[in-house]
């Protein structure tokens, strides 16, 4: 104890570190050294000093100090999360068979979050912590059933109750593009609307970024953040709304042990706000383990514990499995997951699902009720529509894109430049056959020339436009920050009018170096042009948009081929009628 006394001392002393003796008093297998990991994990959340008030701090225990938290969001009614009887099967089609397989993933499991626990999916690869995380969430809808609720209301996947929740997926997809505080404020145009004071925006902004150590990098690119703020720039991007409800899948994935410890302290604070803040994760370590409220155990696609952490080891050991000492209990967990102790899984299982196990899990008091009926009635009648409305989404849409297309400018000169190129190679190989008689044959390779160019460049330049932001369409447009009309719309808006400059800039060279005939025919060449270019724009970001990367850049090509030897010129007496 005199080390805990010690720590617990020098923390006082200084007015940015946490009072860390009630969590240490929940660790006390922790040496002295990871103790101060922890400590100095959970002083990136820090409090400013302030006035004797009693505040929620960073022990995740109400106490009474000098301390104030940075930032505190207007509390939000509890959600409780249930599930019964979920199952999910996957469905693959394979070509040497000629017909579909299914694979059974999640085998009719239930369960319960509720608000104010950081609860926690683990299991070994390929149990199903991913896919269940996805149901849960709405993410998911294709190959499942069973019945999920929040706060006793059947859940279904429409935008309605979207709006309580939040998703961040494992890879952080972000705007490369922008700085921190540019993701943020336009993150809250678009998820708290016009109706809430500019005022009020830059504050929760501002508060948000001190409340995840975000402050002294606002005006950073992204892409030049550490992997750990880029997780916390996600979280915060999804705070802005302040959702009862947060799903992450695999917070920790690629973060050093400090930005581990950093990511869950974080959450823990987050759900002793009174958030329900589900997320999955393969395996901890042990100070990590510790941090988790509640945790739902998955092998082979079905429970084989759900409860409170505390209760895992005594579990266990009711089934004779004793986690040796000084072993890491998630360690101990996955082990069993695994069949390594050869102890018979089904039996946990049935455990778990048995009809008194899971009442004793479903009892709430007065109290909570109460809340819960509250937030029904607020369901009830919420609105299914993004913040924003469809002209504000298209007007903030287009300035993130103009920005991000102005900071990335050498893509579009490049190309401007390539049109400018092969215009001048085109106009010297064909000089002046537009005015000889016996350069026809040159005229017209020139004229298919010039058409087969240009509807390559309009294909390939956005076929893969899609694909690469794909997983941040998804996120954005799941999580309603907008919806898909603006958002396809302020991306032609970018496309559309670039395209065109460069298919004149093409033609204004070559068409005057070949000594093509003016008026009516140079108009006529012009609409075909841009016509053919804008035609095979769209099919490229109609491969982009439905096909895989690798399939799209395939099939790019092949489709302008085919429309080359399918559109080939003929004779007007040819033509059918």
């Amino acid at each position: 104890m005199s080390g805990k006394n010690k720590e617990i001392k020098r923390a006082n002393k200084s007015s940015s570190s946490l009072k860390c003796c009630q969590v240490f008093d929940s660790m006390t297998s922790l040496s002295a050294a990871d103790q101060g990991i922890v400590c100095e994990a959970m002083n990136n959340f820090v409090v400013k000093p302030s006035g004797p008030k009693e505040v929620y701090n960073n022990n995740y225990n109400y106490h009474t100090n000098t301390y104030e938290i940075k930032h505190e969001f207007p509390k939000r009614p509890p959600a409780t999360l249930k599930f019964e009887k979920v199952t999910y099967t996957s469905t693959t089609w394979s070509l040497p068979k000629f017909k579909s397989d299914q694979k059974k993933i999640l085998h009719g499991i239930s369960g319960e979050f509720k608000s104010g626990e950081l609860s926690v999916i683990m299991g070994p690869s390929g149990s199903g912590k991913t896919t269940l995380l996805n149901i849960l969430a709405g993410f998911t809808t294709k190959g499942s059933s069973g019945n999920v609720y929040i706060n006793d209301i059947p859940r279904d996947h429409s935008h309605r109750f979207r709006k309580l929740s939040a998703y961040i997926p494992q890879e952080e997809e972000l705007r490369l593009g922008l700085t921190v505080i540019e993701n943020m404020t336009i993150a809250a145009h678009l998820k708290l609307g016009y109706t809430v004071s500019l005022e009020y925006k830059i504050m929760q902004v501002v508060e948000l970024l001190e409340l995840l150590g975000l402050e002294e990098c606002q005006s950073v690119m992204t892409n030049r953040l550490s992997g750990g703020q880029q997780k916390r720039l996600a979280i915060a991007l999804e705070l802005i709304s302040n959702p009862p409800i947060l799903f992450l899948d695999e917070p920790t994935t690629g973060l050093d042990s400090l930005s581990s410890i950093q990511c869950v302290s974080l959450l823990k604070r987050l759900a002793q706000e009174g958030r329900t803040v589900i997320c999955t994760i393969h395996q901890p370590s042990a100070l990590i383990f510790e941090m988790f409220d509640q945790l739902y155990a998955l092998s082979q696609g079905k429970c084989i514990y759900q409860g409170s952490i505390q209760q895992l080891l005594p579990h266990l050991a009711s089934f004779g499995l004793y986690c040796p000492s000084y072993h890491n209990p998630a360690d101990f967990l996955m082990e069993i997951a695994v069949g390594e102790h050869e102890v018979d899984l089904d039996k946990l299982s049935s455990v778990n699902d048995s009809e008194e196990n899971h009442n004793k899990k479903a009892l709430m008091t007065m109290k909570e009720k109460e809340l819960l009926t509250k937030e029904n009635i607020d369901l009830k009648k919420g609105d299914a529509s993004p913040p924003a409305s469809d002209i504000m989404q298209f007007l903030l849409l287009y300035k993130r894109n103009l920005l991000t297309a102005k900071r990335n400018y050498m893509f579009f000169v490049n190309r401007l430049l390539a049109h400018i190129v092969i215009g001048l190679i085109f106009g010297y190989l064909y000089i002046d056959v537009g005015t000889g008689a016996n350069t026809v044959l040159a005229n017209y390779v020139y004229l298919y020339g010039s058409l087969l160019l240009i509807v390559y460049t309009g294909k390939m330049s956005v076929t893969l436009s899609f694909p690469l932001e794909m997983k941040v369409l998804t996120r954005e447009h799941f999580n309603r920050w907008y919806n898909l009309p603006p958002y396809l719309l302020s991306v032609l808006l970018i496309e559309v009018p670039f395209q065109i400059c460069c298919t004149w800039s093409y033609i204004g060279i070559s068409y005057w170096l070949t000594s093509q005939p003016f008026g009516f025919r140079f108009y006529l060449f012009v609409l075909l042009c841009t016509l053919s270019t804008l035609c095979a724009q769209a099919w490229g970001y109609f491969i982009g948009a439905t096909t895989p990367t690798k399939i799209a850049v395939f099939l790019g090509p092949v489709v302008a081929c085919l429309f080359s030897i399918f559109g080939f010129c003929i004779r007007y007496r040819d033509t059918p009628v």
